[in-house]
């Protein structure tokens, strides 16, 4: 009678701890990454320390280095000290020495403890690395290490990949010979024996029993840590059933320790079986409904948009893609942005929508003809694995290598066969250099939960197999260690995207901050839409680039046509308002403030450098004006707050970084182009544009831009006669496939005009 009280009390107490303090769990597939639950990403995401689910790796890294043998026996002393700090063992006192499998089911922190002494730095790192841990750092105190309470932080969702390498769990659909950092953890059989029995008792009697008392047979192992908020998680990783196991869970409780995430994991494996919407289908069949859009406008309103999926990837292509890339390169980005969205259709369902329309989903802008084109070309093909639409991604270039999801997400899906692959199509693609302030990137760590307030060094210590970054050390701040991922998603927040293009960089120190100098743009996950572009060129197909990018997907078509909806959901008034506001290609004349001749619309985190930009464009405009005897119009200059919102405006590519128009110029954010080093010159690019282009509307392209970039350098730096130049073709300077090769057609207009003025014509008789 009283074991059935205290058994409803706990049910009880799990209940209101589910309804108040909202668990996170995963649950996931060992072998369709597309069966997958989960809620609470806020919690699966945030990096922790992982507590005690990391002790097998010390076990194992012991057995292995012959620390200890197979036949080993602890007499536990009950407590042991870490770093000042007492741990008590609570597992019962059996009055004699535990085996190993043992110490590892209870968990016994003065066995694990007692290692700390005998292995090696270098070994435990061996052992994380192949488990897929970042390696702790030569001033992490090792037993601290070992007990998971110190040293590199990693994220819950990540402890399930963690879990089956260690297991070596059979028939994981990216555990297979050549996945890479994917196979399981490598070890002799006598000691996974050990490892097995030792989970498996986790789950029967040990830190992880409830369990086996809730009917759930499997491998586990708890932990109990602190968040970075200070709040108590209890964490609870379990593969099941033990024998074969074919699905995992991982469980973070918020306010518990690990023994009721144990207990929580089985209340909710219960409460959600695999559903069997998520059951493979058959191959090449895909169930489709209505893309719904959430529009993002003014004061955070969403304005809800129903769209043909067709309809919304020609916008997904407009906003994403290279403007005047190739059909095959278009089509091959159409089917991947179509797969994602397939893919991703329910991330945004609490909000009443599918998909967002900024980069945490796909950014959209108006359709174009080509980008209409290559979404009708590819109408309802998308990448396939087991039947169903890939978790596959893209980004703007990947700088010659392509990346692991992994890397970027731990616990996102790595495919069989996509490891990260030499994209030599993009080795010809500049490289790029940005400096940022110290006090920038000190504000950037303290707003991703550092602590610290002055930065003394920035060193990168570990780097992947694709050469990024996979571990910096921010010297001065606690935790002194991040995942370069983490540093590029915090600085970028605070000093622009542009800061760091990528991960794949290095750094040094300068006078008032850092330099860094990398290769690529965005994470460099699946396709690399320069890539794709340059590979069009050469005259791959539409599957061909597919194949390259994501090999071991196929291609197959979508069942049926969408379910469409023409009535738009309902919205406020104000939500619509908003929403046609931000749509707005240009920003209302009412923000353009006058200054005599010159009309300025700047950011208001910007306006200080309202003075010096004036100042910039005036001296500009009468240098030029002077060269070349033409009357400077009235100019009307918007600098935008966002790369981003400069995109919208103008339609121009990630790469470019003014546009103009008339006597209309819109220009990246002054931060920015100023970190690029492009102020000055892009200034006097675009004003040279305003004053010249009337006079030369009929001339080649070449001619316009070659003005514009022979006049944008002061009299004195003005580029000579070159001995040999080819002008370069219209088609060239207006579908160029890269920054790269607009770069250097830019360059051949610049000489040839140069050419021209050098053999004496005049400026506006050149054709």
């Amino acid at each position: 009678m009283t074991q059935i009280i205290a058994a409803s009390l706990l049910g009880l107490a799990l209940a209101a701890l589910i309804q108040s303090n909202g668990p996170a769990y995963f649950i996931r597939s060992l072998e369709n990454p597309r069966e997958r639950r989960e809620a609470r990403a806020d919690i699966l995401d945030t990096p922790v320390h992982p507590g005690s689910v990391v002790k097998p790796l010390a076990l194992v890294a012991a057995l292995e280095r012959g620390v200890i043998r197979q036949d080993h026996e602890h007499m536990c002393r009950r407590t042991a000290k870490v770093g000042g700090q007492t741990l008590a063992c609570s597992h019962p006192d059996l009055k004699r020495p535990l085996s190993l499998a043992e110490a590892l089911a209870y968990s016994c922190n003065d066995f694990f403890v007692s290692l700390a002494p005998r292995l090696s730095r270098e070994a435990l790192n061996a052992t994380r690395i192949a488990a897929g841990l970042p390696p702790i750092a030569a001033t992490t105190p090792m037993a601290a290490a070992i007990v998971g309470l110190d040293g590199p932080k990693t994220t819950p969702r990540a402890l399930i990949d963690m879990m089956a390498r260690v297991a070596g769990v059979p028939g994981r659909s990216v555990a297979k010979a050549g996945a890479g950092s994917d196979t399981p953890l490598p070890m002799r059989p006598e000691t996974r024996a050990i490892v097995l029995e030792g989970l498996r008792g986790a789950a029967d009697y040990g830190t992880a029993s409830a369990l086996k008392t809730g009917g759930v047979s499997a491998l586990a192992k708890t932990g109990s840590i602190v968040m970075p908020n200070g709040t108590a998680l209890g964490l609870v990783v379990a593969l099941t059933p033990s024998d074969t196991p074919t699905r995992a869970i991982v469980v973070a409780a918020p306010g518990a320790a690990g023994l009721d995430a144990a207990s929580l994991a089985v209340e909710i494996l219960r409460a959600a079986p695999a559903p069997p919407s998520l059951a493979p289908q058959a191959p090449n069949v895909v169930q489709v409904s209505t893309i719904r859009l959430g529009r993002s406008g003014a004061n955070s309103a969403v304005k809800i948009e129903t769209l043909q999926v067709d309809d919304y990837i020609a916008q997904v292509l407009a906003g994403e893609g290279e403007p005047r890339a190739s059909d095959a390169a278009q089509q091959a980005l159409a089917i991947t942005a179509r797969t994602f969205a397939m893919a991703n259709r329910n991330r945004h369902r609490r909000e009443g929508y599918d998909l967002c329309d900024t980069t945490h989903c796909q950014v959209v802008r108006p359709a174009t003809a080509v980008t209409r084109r290559a979404a009708e070309a590819t109408s309802g093909r998308v990448l396939l694995h087991q039947g169903q639409p890939a978790f596959v991604f893209y980004s703007a270039w990947c700088g010659g290598h392509t990346e692991r999801a992994s890397h970027v997400w731990p616990g996102a899906v790595d495919y069989a066969s996509t490891p990260s692959l030499d994209d030599e199509a993009c080795d010809d693609e500049p490289a790029w250099t940005s400096e940022v302030r110290a006090d920038q990137i000190e504000r950037a760590l303290r707003a991703a939960g550092l602590r610290g307030s002055r930065l003394r060094n920035l060193r990168v210590v570990a780097r992947n197999e694709s050469e990024r970054v996979a571990r910096i050390r921010v010297e001065g701040f606690t935790p002194n260690e991040m995942s370069g991922h983490e540093f590029r998603m915090a600085v970028g927040r605070v000093a622009g995207w542009q800061a760091l293009k990528s991960t794949a960089f290095d750094v040094d120190r300068t006078g008032s901050g850092y330099r860094f100098r990398g290769r690529g743009f965005g994470h460099g996950v699946g396709l690399c839409v320069i890539g794709a572009g340059k590979r069009a060129t050469r005259g791959a197909s539409t599957d061909a680039i597919l194949r390259f990018y994501f090999p071991g997907l196929t291609i197959g078509s979508m069942s049926a046509s969408p379910v469409l909806t023409t009535a738009p959901a309902s919205v406020s008034p104000r939500a619509t308002a908003s929403a046609r506001a931000s749509a707005s290609a240009r920003a209302p004349s009412d923000e353009l403030r006058r200054d005599g001749d010159v009309s300025l619309a700047l950011p208001a985190a910007e306006e200080a450098e309202r003075g010096s930009l004036l100042s910039l464009v005036r001296r500009s405009r009468d240098e030029i004006a002077k060269a070349t005897g033409v009357t400077a119009p009235n100019l009307r200059i918007t600098v935008h707050p966002t790369v981003d919102s400069f995109g919208r405006a103008t339609g121009q590519p990630w790469w470019v970084s003014g546009a103009t128009h008339g006597a209309s110029i819109d220009l990246l954010p002054v931060t920015v182009l100023r970190q690029q080093g492009q102020l000055e010159r892009t200034v006097r690019h675009e004003v040279a544009h305003a004053l010249l282009d009337g006079s030369l509307e009929k001339r080649p392209i070449w001619v316009r831009e070659g003005a514009a970039a022979y006049f944008a350098s002061p009299p004195g730096a003005r580029q000579g006669r070159p001995d040999r130049v080819s002008c370069p073709a219209d088609l060239e300077l207006l579908r160029p496939i890269s920054a790269g090769m607009q770069r250097e057609a830019y360059a051949r207009a610049e000489a040839c005009f140069a050419r021209a003025i050098a053999d004496g014509k005049r400026w506006n008789a050149i054709r």
